[in-house]
């Protein structure tokens, strides 16, 4: 078999041709990132690439960065203005906060911050590229529409999961012992669709079934309605699979943030209505299943082994954290602090909350900076939901302000932003934040008179 072509040098030549397609087709390859980014785990179960998956993510951003910059349609004289933005300034505020970082005393090893800092960077780059490409409003919808309809599909493949079984090489992955033990919650096996854990599904099912339910609602078109629906039922039936009480918490906080900020609209009635009826009609129903009872578990004020081990570890941390301001350390935690700092004090720490591993690495000065971060991205969107008098620009806003929420409540029992593709939806959305009311001219300031 002279001729034959092994199977290291066809993965080579798969990763040259997607990066040759970065350059030739830039919005293919911003998309592709995307799609690739929410396969990384399921790639790594099925075969060796020359990188982990989630290394390939960050070296196709930059080389669709180089496109970008090299491209004549993305330079336009409103980029000046991304450097500019709040939101971008406190973001820049973070990273100059890492780099401090890299001169915390207690870090054994420099590798694990080196690691997350170019992480971060990567997420970074693909804002700005974001910025540059999402620069109209048929590119928000064509990005919206395109976030949509793929959780849609990873979404039903959860489902798939739930009705058929996992695939063989899924219950190898998942295997007999302590991965089955933690899958299998309540009666029932909860399902990743293709993450890394429920947990992670559940939650970008979540954001995206709350999103889809609120273009539902203030959608003017039947059209739209009528194929939303399929939308919602399937990313709803996704959550309910993963059985992540996360993700139960996360649609209440999104209930109650889009009724705060909209209750001048009669339409928000008729939605605070329907909410109340389906979660009356789920909390009190006779007949029970093993995946509604995971839901109402979310509710009933008691807490399991990992809830109380969680609350534990949060209390046994806390002298470690007044003690120091600036933290442990990045990556000095967890799985990372196992991998990059063994023998630190906070090695053994599972964190699970994103806040508290935040906080135990970063100090309270890393926290605060963090939230700051958090702070100005809502005002700058509520900023522009309140000023903006164009309707549809004003749904997309609220819409994806209530999902931002969602993820940033998720973050106290969860990594949730971290994780792909989450975090890329994450940064996108910032841009859309940012641009998003300079697309339209008659979007002056004052508030906007629809009710």
């Amino acid at each position: 078999r002279g001729n034959s072509i092994s199977k290291p040098t066809c993965h080579v030549y798969v990763v040259v041709g997607n990066l040759i397609l970065l350059i030739k087709k830039p919005y293919f390859g911003f998309y592709f990132i995307i799609a690739f980014a929410a396969l990384t785990i399921t790639i790594d179960r099925l075969v060796t690439l020359p990188l982990p998956s989630g290394n390939l993510v960050e070296l196709m951003t930059y080389f669709l960065l180089l496109t970008v910059l090299t491209n004549k349609e993305f330079k336009e004289a409103q980029s000046q203005k991304f450097w500019t933005n709040p939101i971008t300034i406190s973001f820049l505020v973070l990273f100059a906060y890492y780099a401090v970082e890299f001169f915390n005393p207690d870090m054994i090893s420099r590798l694990g911050w080196l690691s997350y800092f170019r992480k971060q960077l990567s997420y970074f780059v693909f804002c700005f590229i974001s910025y540059r490409m999402i620069n109209s409003e048929k590119r928000v919808e064509e990005f919206l529409r395109f976030i949509i309809i793929t959780t849609t599909v990873l979404a039903l493949y959860a489902c798939k999961q739930q009705w058929f079984g996992y695939a063989g090489f899924e219950q190898r992955a998942i295997g007999t012992g302590a991965g089955y033990a933690l899958l299998f919650q309540a009666g029932m096996l909860r399902k990743f669709s293709v993450f890394s854990d429920p947990a992670t599904s559940g939650v970008l099912f979540a954001a995206i079934a709350m999103l889809s339910i609120i273009l539902f609602f203030r959608s003017e078109s039947r059209r739209k309605k009528v194929l939303l629906i399929p939308v919602i039922i399937i990313n709803m039936l996704g959550y309910a699979y993963a059985g992540t009480r996360t993700a139960t918490i996360m649609f209440v906080a999104g209930i109650l943030l889009y009724g705060l900020a909209t209750i001048y609209e009669r339409r928000t009635v008729l939605f605070l209505l329907f909410s109340t009826v389906a979660f009356s009609i789920l909390m009190l129903m006779p007949y029970q299943t093993s995946i509604t009872q995971r839901i109402r578990s979310s509710f009933d004020g008691t807490k399991d082994a990992s809830a109380a081990i969680r609350d534990f570890n949060r209390h046994q941390v806390q002298p470690y954290i007044q003690d120091h301001p600036i933290g442990g350390g990045i990556f000095t935690s967890g799985t990372e602090g196992s991998k990059y700092n063994s023998g630190h004090y906070l090695e053994h720490l599972q964190a699970d909350s994103g806040y508290l591993k935040n906080l135990a690495e970063q100090g309270p000065v890393g926290l605060a900076l963090l939230l700051l971060f958090y702070f100005v991205i809502m005002r700058e969107g509520f900023g522009h939901f309140y000023r903006v008098r164009n309707s549809q620009q004003r749904t997309y806003l609220i819409g994806l302000l209530v999902m931002m929420f969602m993820l940033m409540v998720a973050q106290y029992s969860q990594m949730a932003i971290s994780q792909y593709p989450v975090v890329l939806y994450f940064y996108a959305t910032l841009v859309i934040f940012m641009r998003l009311a300079s697309f339209s001219p008659d979007n002056k300031t004052g508030l906007s008179n629809e009710i």
